[in-house]
């Protein structure tokens, strides 16, 4: 039976390999999947039952867990580099390149209570955002905003007769998190079949703030600072099933979050054109949904206690989802994935070591409707990484990964970018963590 497996198993990688030719990125259009610290050093955590963060990626698994209070805190460090290169073309909007370096950092924390066939658990985590950028010499949106009259409006009014974006100092920063908090319990039914369920609530904010001013004509300056909240529950599911010692399959289902924004505004451009722009004046209310997802994973023992497999799936319920802003009209979002694969083998009781390789594909966004601040965009990502147990009890994980990106080129113009644009990101990752079990 266990060389029919290990077919199975090599078959399965094989397709996986073959659809992570493209490009991969750690979650979707509004979904983020880099919860934990060991999820940075496999970047594939579906099957996870070894850990306190298998209560975010595989609720049912804590109940196949060994008995025990597990604690868990994890920090991520991100280094990014994102890009706007503007067009040659036509003159106005040739800036070069205006990027942003701000890194972020994600934490986390996870707690699992196993008692026989039961167990509870409680999970914070940044399920959506999840960090900061900041463009000291504007962006492409800014660049739009910053052009003559008839085409962005401010240049006219910063700048005078010859005001455009060449000579319109320009700034903006956004900052974003969606904290989940999550509670629920799971219990094996059979030896090798446990089932889950638990709330999530998400308490999700969205930060823009702005500023541009003339170096000719009118000595106007205009500043713009935006906040948008919202806060809202959903629910969970979950599978895991153990047929054999070395063999475990899980499913997760978690359902859409309906976070409906509201907009706190302070506009000083003129008739507020900027917040009128992005469509977020003062008091207003736009529905933008944390997409629910399903998660499939498969951890099988290549070789019994020594070396495992871990190929994941995570199909993101875009379609289901509810987005009111203008670009998700203009686009069709939905229904993005990711899929990839681990390895992790076990040196002895104190070492494990693990690599891992993701691919998240976009669907759906038309290029003149991503986020200039932080675009949706393909990528690769590969991760390293250890678990360290210098006791019985103590866990200490350390994992790195690299994100390549896919650039996108803009077809036409919109409020966003002008036609040409390339959008472009660079992100490497270092997590850590560390783990006790009480008793």
């Amino acid at each position: 039976m266990r060389k029919g497996l290990v077919g199975f198993m090599v078959l399965v990688v094989l397709v996986v390999i073959v659809g992570l030719s493209s490009s991969i990125y750690a979650g979707a259009i509004i979904n983020k999947s880099n919860l934990s610290a060991d999820y940075i050093r496999t970047l594939n955590r579906n099957a996870a039952t070894d850990m306190a963060d298998a209560a975010a990626y595989n609720p049912a698994g804590t109940a196949m867990m060994e008995s025990g209070l597990y604690v868990k805190a994890d920090a991520i460090y991100f280094w990014k580099e994102y890009e706007n290169q503007m067009p040659s073309t036509p003159a106005i909007f040739n800036l070069g390149t205006l990027d942003s370096h701000e890194p972020s950092i994600i934490p986390g924390f996870f707690a699992v209570y196993k008692q026989n066939r039961w167990s509870g658990f409680f999970a914070v985590t940044v399920p959506g955002g999840g960090g900061q950028v900041r463009y000291q010499d504007g962006d492409a949106r800014t660049v739009m905003l910053s052009a003559p009259g008839a085409v962005g409006g401010l240049g006219t009014f910063l700048g005078g007769a010859a005001g455009n974006p060449t000579n319109i100092n320009q700034y903006i920063e956004a900052d974003s998190y969606y904290v989940g908090y999550s509670l629920g319990a799971a219990y094996k039914i059979f030896d090798s079949l446990s089932l889950s369920g638990g709330v999530r609530y998400v308490d999700a904010y969205q930060k823009f703030k702005g500023s541009a001013s003339g170096t000719t004509g009118p000595a106007n300056t205009v500043n713009v600072k935006i906040e948008r909240t919202d806060e809202a529950y959903n629910y969970f599911l979950g599978l895991d099933y153990a047929p054999i010692k070395d063999l475990n399959f899980a499913l997760t289902y978690m359902s859409n979050t309906a976070l409906n924004f509201k907009a706190d505004t302070k506009d000083n451009s003129p008739g507020q054109a900027i917040s009128t722009n992005v469509g977020w004046t003062d008091g207003t209310h736009e529905r933008e949904d944390l997409p629910g997802y399903l998660a499939a994973g498969v951890s099988y023992f290549i070789l019994p206690g020594k070396l495992r497999i871990e190929p994941n799936f995570t199909y993101y319920l875009e379609k289901q989802a509810k987005f009111e802003g203008a670009r998700f009209q203009d686009s069709n979002p939905g229904n993005s994935y990711d899929i990839g694969v681990a390895l992790e083998y076990i040196l002895n009781p104190q070492w494990r070591f693990s690599v891992g390789y993701l691919h998240t594909e976009i669907k759906g966004m038309q290029s003149q409707d991503l986020l200039p601040e932080a675009p949706e965009l393909d990528a690769n990502s590969l991760a390293v990484g250890l678990v360290f147990s210098p006791i019985e009890r103590l866990d200490l994980t350390l994992g790195g990964e690299r994100s390549w990106y896919e650039s996108v080129k803009t077809d036409t113009t919109s409020s966003r970018a002008p036609a040409g644009t390339h959008y472009d990101k660079d992100v490497y990752g270092l997590s850590f963590g560390i783990q006790y079990r009480f008793f």
